[in-house]
């Protein structure tokens, strides 16, 4: 049986890996990552946010405050509409990290509604 070559992938223009920017939300920094930068213009867009403080992901966790911070530091490539929520609860057998943190993974559709998943860390 041959073997074959491992397939090359060639970046097209304006797809590099996207970063994570330290951003700021209500005096709390945050982490994010702009996912749908790689394709843009693709639906649905992705980022994700890490807060790495309690107090940080209490600022995630109020609407009033995420909107319009995902608005101003353009997270995603239009404004929001509306935002719901759904909460991954980790079993009774995962621990949680030795350092906690919280993701959110935030799911933008075309009529700029998005769902944000919370996924607190777990190992």
């Amino acid at each position: 049986m041959k073997h074959k070559k491992p397939l090359k992938h060639k970046a097209k223009a304006g797809t590099a890996a996207p970063t994570w920017d330290k951003l700021t939300i209500n005096g709390e920094k945050v982490d994010v990552l702009r996912v749908w930068q790689v394709n843009p213009h693709k639906w649905p867009e992705t980022a994700i946010l890490r807060a790495r403080t309690t107090a940080a992901k209490q600022q995630v966790e109020n609407d009033a405050i995420l909107q319009p911070f995902l608005d101003s530091n353009n997270v995603l490539s239009q404004p929001v509409n509306t935002i719901q929520r759904v909460t991954v609860v980790p079993s009774a057998s995962t621990s949680p990290c030795t350092t906690p943190h919280w993701d959110y993974l935030v799911i933008h559709g075309k009529a700029s509604n998005i769902i944000v998943i919370g996924v607190p860390c777990f190992e």
